[in-house]
């Protein structure tokens, strides 16, 4: 690998704060002034994320949180399967292991306001500036954050946003991005041309790959919790890890899944 070669490494939906999600060894419940015991998913979930730290190719040029390393204080479900709905412990915690990636710059981009946003308060906005990441507002201002965000590295664009449509059927999990790349060719001459199309949400991994373009939906670091399970079980699992970009000098790209293989599985009760 050419050491002139630039990278972004991409983590998403990290949902910390959640009972079914990646926290750190030792979350802290400020209410309680105690410390949070992880449940068995959680020690795996932890396990994991450093796995995926640790098989990095390269330290990243950018390291991107596309959209909710929080859970929020689940209003839906009055704080149930939350370890602590106090935010600022989410986000406290997050810092601990989102600090744990190498990284030259950061960058986020706002997710769902359900997880990440109570009133006029964006709390991505106040994690942006409590790690000093790079300030990214699309059309100006002092802001760190936005709903989406465009970067180039050895020549190549990226545009990020969170949100893109959803399928439970892995069959037709390509068929939203696919989508979403072909509509961006008609956005090239308002907002620039985008080579690598990166989106987030649907807790799966998803890449497509055209002659030009590629186009990439990132996994997750959550659990199914409640939530998830009104339309059934089937296509609720997610896929956890990490993406890294590989873009060398000459502009040729490289998309490294660290997808982690988890070591557990549901009980099954045999009589």
């Amino acid at each position: 690998m050419a050491k002139s070669s630039k990278s972004i490494v991409v983590v998403s939906d990290v949902h910390d704060g959640g009972s079914t999600a990646v926290c750190s060894e030792h979350p802290y419940n400020s209410e309680m002034d105690s410390e949070y015991k992880p449940n068995k998913l959680q020690r795996v979930l932890n396990r994991a994320w450093y796995d995926c730290i640790d098989d990095l190719e390269q330290k990243p040029t950018v390291l991107v949180v596309n959209g909710e390393p929080c859970d929020g204080g689940n209003p839906k479900q009055n704080g149930q399967q939350s370890w602590s709905t106090n935010v600022y412990d989410q986000l406290n915690d997050a810092a601990i292991l989102l600090g744990a990636i190498p990284y030259d710059n950061l960058m986020f981009v706002r997710g769902s306001k359900y997880h990440v946003q109570v009133e006029g308060t964006n709390f991505e906005e106040v994690l942006a500036n409590q790690m000093g990441a790079t300030g990214y507002k699309a059309y100006g201002g002092t802001g760190l954050t936005d709903y989406y965000a465009l970067v180039e590295l050895n020549g190549k664009h990226f545009n990020f946003t969170h949100h893109v449509g959803f399928n439970k059927w892995a069959a037709y999990r390509t068929t939203a991005l696919a989508r979403e790349m072909a509509g961006m060719v008609f956005e090239k001459d308002k907002i620039g041309r985008a080579d690598v199309i990166v989106r987030s949400h649907v807790h799966y991994f998803v890449h497509v790959e055209f002659v030009h373009t590629h186009g990439v939906c990132t996994p997750a670091w959550k659990f199914p919790d409640a939530h998830l399970f009104r339309g059934g079980v089937a296509g609720t699992t997610p896929d956890v890890g990490m993406i890294e970009f590989i873009i060398e000098s000459n502009g040729k790209i490289e998309v490294v899944k660290h997808i982690a293989e988890l070591d557990i599985k549901p009980l099954v009760r045999h009589f």
